[in-house]
């Protein structure tokens, strides 16, 4: 039986390592050079650079990537990050507030910063992120037919937090203006929105406590990880899927490189979607209303930097995130800005081009403010919505904003195809992309009829850690 994924990013290659640990033939159809999609790294004039994520979180015991690294057999290529190492800084108004790893220590940077009213929030976070952690690698939202059952033995896990799917995020926070920038700010590149509902705000505000590390060459190390061993086909676009009645049958790919001007009709038993399904079925892709674009700067600077390696310029609009990279005696940096798609759309070459370097020189004076001597990168470079519409097949970043808990689509596309990456459950980020293919891989083993590999991926009895209510 063969499983057929398209695209290599990160969800698409733990599925397909789990199917092929399950005994089916797998192949990976990838359109471009290199895996991982918007967490991987491309190579320009010499360098290396982040596509898109650049923060790895996910690797304390029981939290996402090492769960799945258990799973799939996988040491991760990084070197995670000690407690107390200074991992963002965020820059407000009236000051810098570090986030450091660990957290107790960032409770007492947040009191230093804010006051003691901010601690009763951080307690409540703590609370909801370690229980949601324990429950993460069985939710499903919305849940398919082979998930009810498994989400129904787990409500009394989650009871205790079902009031905060009702909740924004600023309806726990203290009324302090200072705070609730720095909430705004965070949950903007964590979420995609300023204000997210509650549970989902608690555990994307706890990504420097579930086992942050640096990866040496950049975050597509990762990937490349992942896919080693698999059969990645690169430069296979797929053009469109083939259905008879309610089921996939078939892929048809065109190939570049070497095999430019062939096309193919892959046939499988089960498809995983690593792209925006709809284009593939003939269907326009719907875009959020609420949806962002990203404008980012790359670039070299030819000096070394020192810790955090993160910075957020939250003091004005649009919020500036710096990413840096020591690269021996230089630094490989990305700053990234949120952008409102509609000026990019339909405008002309004259207008593009006056639009990027506007938006490049704000993306600089912000980026300035968070580390001087910025402008004097070696190389400079910008992407901006329509860059990434090219490179991925869409225009606005991340998956939806979490506003509500019903913003995620249904996994099951067609009745043996499956969506998976950060457009769904649980969202967005390399963690969450890792769990939404070990979902894909239960509902297509489920699918097959795979029962005793499936049981391998349900883990019962597995210790959960420390601290942490059992599922």
């Amino acid at each position: 039986m063969r499983a057929v994924v398209v695209g290599a990013g990160i969800g698409g290659l733990v599925a397909a390592r789990l199917l092929r640990k399950a005994g089916l033939e797998v192949v990976v159809l990838e359109a471009h050079t290199y895996p991982g999609g918007l967490a991987g790294s491309f190579y320009h004039k010499g360098y290396r650079f982040d596509a898109g994520a650049t923060l790895l979180s996910g690797l304390a015991p029981g939290a996402p990537l090492e769960v799945v690294g258990r799973l799939v057999g996988l040491s991760w290529p990084v070197k995670p990050l000690p407690q107390g190492f200074p991992l963002m800084e965020v820059h407000l108004p009236q000051g810098r507030v570090v986030r450091p790893v660990g957290r107790e220590e960032e409770k007492r940077a947040q009191k230093e910063a804010f006051g003691p009213r901010v601690l009763p929030f951080w307690d409540w976070q703590e609370d909801r992120a370690r229980r949601l952690l324990a429950l993460s690698p069985w939710l499903a939202w919305p849940p398919e037919r082979e998930e009810v059952l498994p989400l129904a033995r787990r409500l009394p896990g989650l009871a205790p937090l079902l009031p905060d799917l009702w909740r924004r995020a600023s309806a726990r926070a203290p009324g302090i203006p200072g705070f609730r920038r720095f909430l705004e700010a965070q949950l903007l590149i964590s979420a995609q929105s300023q204000d997210a509902y509650a549970l989902y705000a608690a555990l994307a505000l706890d990504l420097p406590h579930l086992g942050p590390a640096l990866v040496p060459g950049g975050v597509g190390q990762v990937a490349e990880a992942l896919a080693e061993g698999l059969e990645v086909r690169y430069r296979a676009r797929v053009l469109r899927l083939l259905r008879e009645g309610r089921k996939v049958v078939g892929a048809e790919v065109a190939y570049g490189g070497r095999r430019r001007g062939e096309r193919e009709v892959l046939k499988g038993e089960v498809f995983l979607l690593n792209v925006p399904p709809r284009p593939l079925l003939g269907l326009p892709e719907a875009v959020p209303r609420d949806a962002w674009g990203a404008f980012v700067v790359y670039g070299v600077l030819p000096f070394a930097v020192n810790p955090p390696f993160y910075r957020q310029n939250a003091k004005e609009r649009p919020f500036a995130f710096l990413s840096l990279r020591p690269e021996g005696k230089k630094t490989v940096f990305s700053l990234s800005l949120h952008t409102p798609l509609d000026p990019w759309l339909g405008v002309s070459a004259p207008e593009y081009a006056r639009l990027k370097a506007l938006w490049q020189e704000r993306a600089l004076s912000l980026g300035e403010g968070l580390l001087p001597g910025l402008r004097e990168a070696e190389l400079l470079f910008a992407a901006t919505p329509l860059t990434y519409r090219r490179f991925v097949g869409r225009a606005w970043v991340g998956g939806y904003p979490q506003t509500h808990p019903w913003r995620f689509p249904r996994v099951r596309v067609l009745e043996n195809a499956f969506r998976v990456g950060e457009g769904v459950f649980p969202g967005q980020g390399i963690p969450a992309a890792a769990l939404s293919g070990l979902r894909a891989a239960r509902l297509a083993l489920a699918y097959l009829g795979f029962r005793e590999a499936l049981a391998c991926l349900d883990m019962p009895g597995w210790p959960v850690p420390s601290g942490l209510p059992a599922p």
